[in-house]
């Protein structure tokens, strides 16, 4: 198994156990973990830019070699495993190498002879070293109950004693980060429970639509029949007022062909009377009188 992660640090001693646990998988860390309280990792040789390590695995023994190079940490096992970026042995032996530079540090302070005012500035670094290591220890425990919290959907722990710098820095951005994916989530929420509703109402209008479309092509099919029906009542209208002039022309014809033939009668009868009249002369009518 061969690695390269991408390093700023200039010696080994300056990739930390809580910089390695944020770039593997949290079971990988656990199984490097066990190995390193299990006593499996022999450091063989080392200094500020390599490790030449053994590591007793489940199925046997494997070697690395652990170095720096150009802007890189390079990891190489003999192992077969397909965990990136570290296999657990590698992540073993860093944690092993680490746990031993802290102790040869300790050991180196406890061996200098006191001195109040020349290596007062040394027992402020050891004090401060201690510190910090408390720190990473207080920040690395939380960080492990916030993995867990975040995988199980819940609430990250409350935030631990940290004293201001850069681990109380991210704590309080991992808290922001969740508070605005809870919010994200509640928006989305309400998002969703918003196009629910919309998705019944515009099922709603749908129906409705439907409805009306039915209403629709039952007044376009009258209106068809009406129609029809209209078209049908014009021609017999039509037909009935051709008879009709037919009719009242036929009529006056005759009414008008008997006035003449009365007419030519009244003129006979007038005439066959004034034939039978006698006419009296004028002195016959003043004898009668």
């Amino acid at each position: 198994m061969h690695n390269k992660i991408p390093s700023t640090a200039m010696r080994i001693d300056e990739v930390y156990p809580y910089t390695i646990q944020s770039a593997v998988p949290v079971p990988t860390f656990k199984l490097g973990l066990e190995y390193l309280s299990q006593g499996r990792v022999k450091i063989l040789q080392s200094d500020d830019s390599s490790i030449s390590s053994q590591v007793e695995g489940d199925s046997g023994s494997y070697q690395q070699r652990i170095y720096l190079e150009k802007g890189s940490l390079v990891t190489k096992c003999s192992c077969s495993s397909p965990e990136r970026p570290l296999c657990r042995h590698c992540l073993a032996v860093m944690l092993e190498f680490h746990r031993l530079a802290m102790g040869r540090e300790l050991r180196a302070r406890q061996d200098k002879p006191f001195l109040a005012k020349p290596l007062l500035h040394e027992e402020n670094r050891g004090t401060t070293i201690g510190f910090k290591l408390r720190q990473i220890t207080i920040f690395m425990d939380w960080l492990q109950l916030a993995v867990k919290a975040v995988q199980s959907d819940q609430d990250l722990p409350e935030a631990p004693d940290l004293e201001p710098g850069e681990l109380r820095t991210w704590v309080q951005a991992l808290q922001r980060f969740q508070d605005r994916f809870q919010r994200t989530e509640e928006e989305r929420a309400a998002l969703v429970s918003d196009l629910m509703a919309h998705k019944r109402q515009l099922e709603t209008y749908e129906q409705e639509a439907k409805k009306l479309h039915e209403v629709c092509e039952g007044l376009r099919h009258d209106l068809a029949s009406s129609r029809a029906m209209l078209v049908q009542i014009a021609k017999e209208r039509d037909q009935v007022g051709r008879q009709l002039k037919s009719m009242i022309d036929d009529f006056i014809v005759k009414k008008r062909m008997e006035i003449e033939g009365l007419t030519m009668s009244l003129q006979q009868i007038s005439v066959a009377l004034g034939e039978l009249t006698p006419v009296q002369s004028p002195q016959l009518i003043e004898t009668t009188n």
